[in-house]
Order: structure tokens, then C-alpha cells, then sequence
């Protein structure tokens, strides 16, 4: 039992899970920030009399652009710029827990997409169409990785059952060996794996925002502590 042997083959689980959860919630929501703090900006030229709601639009633009900002630190080209957006990204979650939370961002989405309707033009409706089915691609991924975040840890917790150590010294142990390239973290791809072997595959788009529930300082890794935490807190219904 000490031994974690894959359940399912991970090719043919990998192709299923992106037929699933295809598209990069990161990407989309950067996407989607950008996108309406540019309409928000046009509509404040067009249309000053409305001014406090488009300031308002541009501002929560800005925050769903910063949000997805640690999630590009893996992209060596990009990591550069983002590092100060980051800080950004933390002091934000630091004052509002809920936006480090997949549904509590989706909340946010469908907020900025009501901003996006003051003045009513088709771009206006465009943006909210983008926003409103972004929250709901949100709230499915977070429902979907809160359950099998939570089927991990039974999982494995059912496996350190047949060992003599205890939860933690079990977990960090687990933790080394899906340390593959002995870098002292866990990456999105050997979480994957993780999660595979234990029967739990995660599409890329659950990969990624199980990966940011784990990543709590937001620099793009997962460390051993980042993962005892994890290992450690009540579990979540949603993720």
C-alpha cells in the first residue's frame, strides 16, 4: 500500500480531460480583464455623464488582469514582468481571501460583466456575454477540482492507512518522490501525474486552478510546506 501505482493510463486520460476543460481559465480571465478595462476606457470617452460606474469597470478590470499574474511566473519569457504584478496579486488576496478562489473570482467576472452594461452598446454586450460565460466556466472548474481535490486526500489518506507513518510524514514523502527532477517543488505537470496514479485525473484547466490553490505565496511552484498546508486544511466543496 506504501507504493502509488497508476490506475488509469495517463495518455488516454490526459486526451479525455482535455476534451472536458480544454481552454486556460488564466488565460481566458487575462483576456477577459483587458478586454474590459479597454471597453470600460472607451466608454468613458464616449460617455462621461456615467463616469463613477466606468471607473468602477476599469478598476476591476485591472484587478481580474492582476489576479491571473502568477499564473504565467512557469513562462520563462513572461516571468520577468509579471514578478512585480505578483506583489500586486498577493496584496489584493491579502485584502479579499475570496479572490484567491476560483468561484470567488467567478463572482468577480460576473460583477465586471453588470459594469460593462451602462452603456448599453454592442461591444458593451459583447464584453458581457465574454464575462458572464467566463463566471460560469469558473464555477464549473471549481466545482469540479474542489471534488477532486477532496478525492485526492481521501485517497491518499486511505493509503498511508497501510503504512507505520503518520498523515504528514506520509505526504512528504509522496511529495519526493512526485519530485521527479529533485527540484524541491511539484509542478503542474507532476501533479498531474500525481493525481493520475491515484485514479484522479485533472484536465489542464483543473490542473491549473488546483495549482493555485496550493501555490498560496504565488511564485509558481509548489513546495513541500505549500503541500503539508494543503494536506492539513478542512477540505473544500469548491475550489
Amino acid at each position: 500500500m506504501d507504493e502509488i501505482t497508476p490506475l488509469l493510463d495517463k495518455k488516454e486520460v490526459l486526451s479525455q480531460c482535455e476534451k472536458v476543460f480544454y481552454f486556460s481559465l488564466g488565460t481566458l480571465a487575462l483576456a477577459g480583464g483587458i478586454g474590459s478595462t479597454t471597453i470600460a476606457s472607451l466608454n468613458l470617452l464616449t460617455d462621461f455623464t456615467n463616469f463613477p460606474l466606468h471607473a468602477y469597470a476599469i478598476f476591476f478590470g485591472l484587478v481580474i488582469t492582476v489576479l491571473e499574474a502568477n499564473r504565467f511566473l512557469a513562462h520563462p519569457p513572461l516571468a520577468q514582468y509579471m514578478k512585480n504584478a505578483v506583489k500586486f496579486q498577493m496584496l489584493i488576496e491579502e485584502y479579499c481571501r475570496l479572490f484567491a478562489t476560483a468561484w470567488g473570482r467567478a463572482l468577480l467576472y460576473l460583477f465586471e460583466a453588470f459594469l460593462l452594461l451602462t452603456s448599453g452598446g454592442w461591444l458593451d454586450w459583447l464584453g458581457f456575454l465574454y464575462m458572464v460565460t467566463l463566471s460560469a466556466f469558473a464555477i464549473l472548474l471549481a466545482v469540479s477540482t474542489g471534488k477532486k481535490l477532496n478525492s485526492l486526500k481521501d485517497v491518499m489518506k486511505e493509503m498511508s492507512r497501510g503504512t507505520s507513518m503518520n498523515d504528514v510524514e506520509f505526504i512528504q514523502k509522496k511529495f519526493d518522490e512526485w519530485d521527479k527532477d529533485n527540484s524541491g517543488h511539484i509542478d503542474s505537470a507532476e501533479l498531474r501525474d500525481l493525481c493520475i496514479a491515484c485514479g484522479i485525473p485533472l484536465s489542464g484547466s483543473e490542473a491549473e486552478v488546483a495549482y493555485n490553490i496550493l501555490d498560496t505565496d504565488r511564485n509558481g511552484k509548489i513546495d513541500k510546506r505549500e503541500f503539508v498546508v494543503w494536506w492539513k486544511t478542512q477540505s473544500r466543496a469548491w475550489a
